[in-house]
């Protein structure tokens, strides 16, 4: 990666790609987008509209920011939650600049938002109303890159009206390790080899997990006055922060012990757990349990463990999380 040489960053916050060289994983999202970014360069026109969808954590920020740093144009983040009337999206849409305007978790824009964005892209014109007269007001000419974790809840004519729609996989430990190993490389920390492993395994697929990871092992081996972070100091952190060897959080853990040896449907689970359905099937609960196998669910909507779900929960059991 290239740092500025007069500042080693300090913070895992403070790292980030600026090419596409510089990312890990993601191989047909990076080489999708490279592509992109040829066309217009030779071209000469702006990026046409992207959409990027999948689970949260998996870089989706970092590969637009890469993006405008490859058309040296500028990058507006707004996260859709905080647009919640039609003079907050317009305010939001005038003030956007002639490179990339990323809106995260598009899908939480209300239908009628949605269409009026949709609008904005089609005419390239914001339209007010006031009495008797429309006011008819342009807008720069800025690239929508919408990203969400949802997209079922996208109205339809606005997928259709993105140009490419990218989808992001979940990443492999190797690429995991990668990961850290690259962040750990940049901030000049030293570690145990064996850490990179240990923190891909735990990771459930997710790079935002591994870093945070990280960040707590490296906490430990602070707090005790130590420089290198080791193995030690990531299961002392996982063990105040109830996380076990596959990575499940103390919500999956219960989501497991109320399995146990019987069969179980959503409702009766969300009520024990004392969540809403939508927090147990999205990506916050059941889904890594599911596309990992230690969670089977039947045609019927049955959940119940596997013989790995087993397993992992008598070691979870054995180690008294």
């Amino acid at each position: 990666m290239d740092f500025d040489q007069e500042q080693t960053p300090t913070e895992l916050r403070d790292v980030r790609p600026t090419s596409f060289s510089h990312i890990i994983g993601q191989e047909n999202a990076k080489q999708a987008l490279q592509i992109a970014v040829d066309a217009s360069f030779h071209s000469g026109n702006r990026l046409e509209e992207l959409l990027i969808l999948g689970p949260p954590g998996l870089g989706k920020t970092a590969l637009i920011q890469v993006v405008a740093e490859e058309l040296a144009v500028p990058f507006t983040e707004v996260l859709a939650q905080s647009i919640s009337n039609a003079a907050e999206l317009n305010s939001m849409l005038l003030s956007a600049s002639r490179g990339i305007l990323f809106l995260d978790e598009l899908a939480l824009l209300s239908p009628q938002l949605q269409h009026a964005l949709l609008i904005v892209l089609d005419k390239r014109r914001i339209f007010l109303s006031g009495g008797k007269s429309v006011q008819s007001i342009p807008v720069a000419p800025f690239t929508l890159v919408g990203a969400t974790t949802d997209p079922d809840k996208l109205i339809s004519p606005l997928v259709d009206r993105f140009r490419q729609v990218i989808h992001l996989d979940f990443y492999s430990d190797q690429e995991l390790s990668k990961i850290v190993q690259q962040r750990c490389h940049a901030l000049r920390w030293e570690y145990e080899p064996e850490l990179l492993g240990e923190i891909a395994q735990r990771a459930r697929q997710t790079p935002r997990i591994a870093l945070r990871l990280l960040g707590a092992a490296r906490r430990v081996a602070v707090a005790q006055g130590e420089n290198r972070i080791d193995v030690r100091h990531l299961l002392h952190a996982c063990r105040i922060e109830r996380i076990s060897s596959r990575g499940l959080d103390n919500f999956q853990q219960k989501y497991l012990r109320l399995l146990g040896p019987s069969s179980q449907r959503l409702n009766v689970l969300t009520s024990m757990l004392g969540v809403t359905s939508a927090k147990v099937v999205t990506a916050t609960i059941e889904p890594f349990l599911l596309r990992t196998g230690l969670v089977v669910k039947s045609d019927n909507g049955l959940r119940q463990l596997s013989e790995a779900g087993r397993e992992h929960l008598a070691e979870i059991e054995s180690e008294a999380f």
